[in-house]
């Protein structure tokens, strides 16, 4: 798992590349919560085009952050979702929660 962030104002993207699974979470958590607390941006963008798969830890780390940024007054989108993630995200219902974007 790689990733990237770019920061414009108030908006980061975070760029993913790979599989977002128990063992990137552990790595990814830590980061992106460090980076969310650090800027406290008003938006954040998840870019999932190179994301392959994503497990349930996969899962609970997008809620999760979800959760963080809306305390904050934030908001979490995902774009770029592929086919097999899309799939993911909408049989466990992560788009009743996160707005998917293009």
């Amino acid at each position: 798992m790689d990733f990237g962030y770019r920061q414009t104002g108030d908006r980061i993207v975070v760029a993913f590349s790979g599989d977002i699974d128990e063992y990137s979470c552990r790595t990814l958590r830590v980061e992106l919560d460090g980076q969310i607390e650090k800027s406290a941006p008003k938006e954040v963008v998840f870019d999932m085009a190179n994301v392959s798969f994503v497990d349930s830890t996969g899962l609970g780390l997008i809620l999760g952050r979800y959760k963080k940024l809306h305390a904050k007054g934030g908001v979490l989108r995902l774009a770029n979702v592929p086919p097999q993630v899309d799939k993911v995200f909408r049989t466990s219902g992560v788009y009743s929660v996160v707005e998917k974007v293009r």
